[in-house]
């Protein structure tokens, strides 16, 4: 499995006060997303640097929630065995478990702000969520705006693009900055192209800036710890013929659009065409490739979803198959792209910033728009060892 790791937090407070809501929302995941898992390596560092001086807080529905330190930590340290293979921490021996660690917030409330909220306290959200989608929470929180404040940014896209996010999304994303720039503020991004983005932006908007800096994550190759493939994969790896994965939320910007018709045609000109592994959940205004998926008959038997393949399946998958192939339009960082290279498994992907800042070498970056380049190299690629075709 890929172990996710973080370069330790530039902080100077003595004090941190980390925001763990959407690891909260996430408790019940078995597959954690990119932004999951960087948020889950930071609150694990923050632990590890500050100790006791690490403290948490939740915002959502119950509120504004400094989170007892205890379950705080026993919540990180579950996701970090589910998701990281980590020892599973001892019970909290109170019955309380991830299903109920939620419904516990509501006694938490009355919990004392002052020991947390000072001018030695550095506030921490790792997950565009939390405070800042709070209508007039930080003013809550901090009033007189003493505490540091430390965001990090996966990327912008919502603002850049808007057309391929869901269309409350920009209206979100722009509530949270809002409420996040009214003081001097350090802002981490995931990659130097999301840095070069963010700095822009934060010139355009005249924010208050302490700082900029790159954390970008590195992903560790450890064994899969015991985890059993169920015959579904199983059944899928035994066939002959190879096969392409391309990973994450089926969603606009993924361009899973472009490989659909692309094995269409494959299909038609091949008799033994290569297979397409799409790994993923189904996301938002998919009109197109949902119709596809469910009713074309062409590419029915060449093109295979899975939607909630734990890490040992997806590094199964991704060893046995021919490729990655990642024809994205716009893209923050791309774990994938990560994991990948750490497999030295062979990549097609899209010609933008990002990804020549983390593919491997020999990686082929085409136009996300240029169907008939990602059919050659596709098929150069599907061909045995030693015959591949120069692209």
């Amino acid at each position: 499995m890929f172990k996710l790791t973080m370069p330790p937090v530039p902080i100077a407070t003595s004090k941190v006060l980390f925001d763990i809501s959407r690891l909260m929302r996430s408790r019940n995941r078995v597959f954690a997303t990119g932004v999951d898992r960087i948020d889950l390596a930071i609150g694990l560092n923050l632990v590890k640097q500050f100790r006791d001086a690490c403290h948490f807080l939740y915002a959502g529905s119950a509120g504004i929630t400094i989170v007892p330190q205890r379950e705080a930590r026993w919540l990180l340290e579950t996701l970090d065995s589910r998701w990281n293979g980590a020892p599973a921490p001892r019970d909290l021996g109170n019955g309380a478990g991830l299903a109920t660690l939620r419904i516990a917030l509501g006694s938490w409330m009355r919990l004392s702000r002052k020991p947390v909220v000072t001018a030695d306290t550095t506030y921490v959200v790792a997950s565009h969520s939390g405070l800042g989608k709070v209508a007039g929470g930080m003013r809550r929180l901090d009033p007189a705006a003493v505490m540091k404040r430390f965001v990090y940014i996966h990327d912008i896209i919502p603002l850049e693009m808007p057309e391929y996010q869901r269309p409350e999304t920009a209206a979100g994303f722009e509530s949270f900055l809002r409420e996040l720039t009214g003081v001097p503020l350090t802002i981490a991004s995931n990659s130097k192209d999301t840095d070069r983005l963010v700095r822009a932006l934060a010139e355009k908007r005249r924010w208050q800036m302490d700082a900029f800096v790159v954390l970008m994550p590195t992903l560790r190759l450890e064994p899969a710890a015991n985890r059993l493939v169920r015959s579904a994969v199983d059944t899928y790896l035994s066939k002959q013929s190879p096969f392409f994965t391309v990973i994450g939320t089926i969603e606009p910007r993924k361009n899973h659009l472009l490989l659909l018709n692309l094995w269409r045609q494959i299909v038609s000109e091949n008799d033994n065409p290569p297979r397409l592994c799409i790994i993923g959940k189904r996301g938002w205004e998919n009109e197109n490739v949902l119709d596809m998926l469910d009713r074309c008959e062409a590419i029915r038997d060449t093109v295979t979803e899975f939607s909630d393949l734990n890490d040992g399946e997806v590094q199964a998958m991704m060893t046995s198959s021919a490729g990655l192939l990642f024809p994205s339009f716009i893209e923050g960082l791309g774990i994938p792209l990560l994991e990948a290279a750490a497999l030295q498994l062979p990549c097609i992907v899209s010609d933008i910033p990002v990804f020549h800042e983390i593919a491997p070498p020999d990686a082929v970056f085409l136009d996300p728009l240029d169907g008939p380049g990602w059919k050659r190299a596709i098929m150069s690629l599907a061909q045995p060892a030693g015959q591949h075709e120069q692209v």
